[in-house]
């Protein structure tokens, strides 16, 4: 790292407090610390659409996603991403690795949907607003690139601190009440199955969703492997689906059709109508 274009960046980047070029500053202190091929900078809610306020990426369009027009990141699957997660089912803020937060089997089941991105390491901070909102800062490389190194991102982490006082003076002086689109995704997740499982199968759907191993999922609940396979075995014959990620992508099918109403659960709704052309 170069000092003396570090400190020209910190000082840039104080002074553009609430200016349209804080974002592009923040990248810019960044990029002096470690190469990387995409930084985005989004407003995480509870309640609401992700929001986009910046992307740097060397492909793809300044200030779009990647894949937006057939994904729906930021209207939809933004509920699955473990940075979301950390946020909303945690409550937490600070620094974090991806494969630090990440359920175990996150990046098999989640790469056929995400394939491309062709991620090879992804880190980002995750700074609070108030307690329906967060701002993150998404750091990734794709490709060829390597992964991050435990210095690069020790030296990131150090910067939380300071770029989390510079964000929340930046943010107080702009308007963060425009509307955003009211989101249900966050409803449809946790009325997945509840009414056509039963506790512990829920609990056990949720976790598997967010791609955690049955391994994983007895550990976070503390009960027996043997004890989760057989939840998994009365899920998939309820639902009559055969695997982890058959449940995954129903899931995804649903979270990116048109109607998602609130308050009802979408896999009991899919499990009607299954039977109901069975029957017919």
């Amino acid at each position: 790292m170069e000092l003396d274009k570090y400190s020209q960046a910190l000082i840039a980047l104080t002074d553009s407090v609430g200016s349209a070029s804080f974002y592009q500053n923040i990248n810019t202190l960044i990029s002096c610390i470690i190469d990387f091929d995409e930084l985005l900078v989004m407003q995480f809610n509870k309640t609401a659409n992700a929001k986009l306020h910046y992307r740097y990426g060397i492909e793809g369009t300044p200030n779009q996603l990647q894949g937006e027009d057939a994904w729906k990141y930021l209207s939809r699957l933004y509920v699955l991403d473990p940075f979301y997660r950390v946020f909303s089912d945690k409550g937490e803020h600070g620094f974090f690795a991806l494969k630090e937060i990440a359920p175990d089997e996150f990046a098999n089941l989640y790469s056929s949907y995400f394939n491309f991105l062709t991620l090879s390491d992804e880190a980002g901070y995750l700074f609070p607003i108030d307690s329906e909102n967060a701002l993150h800062i998404d750091l990734s490389r794709f490709a060829d690139s390597p992964p991050f190194t435990a210095l690069e991102l020790q030296q990131l982490k150090c910067l939380f601190l300071p770029l989390q006082d510079l964000c929340q003076k930046h943010l107080s002086t702009i308007d963060l009440n425009e509307e955003n689109a009211h989101s249900n995704v966050q409803d449809l997740l946790l009325n997945f199955g509840k009414e056509i499982l039963t506790n512990k199968e829920y609990q056990v759907c949720q976790l598997l969703l967010k791609g955690h191993s049955a391994k994983a999922v007895a550990s976070e609940m503390n009960i027996g492997y043997e004890t989760v396979k057989m939840h998994k075995k009365n899920i998939y014959g309820k639902t009559s689906l055969s695997s982890q990620s058959e449940l995954l992508a129903l899931f995804i099918n649903l979270l990116q059709s048109e109607s998602l109403d609130k308050g009802i659960d979408h896999l009991a709704k899919y499990v009607s109508k299954q039977q109901h052309l069975t029957i017919a």
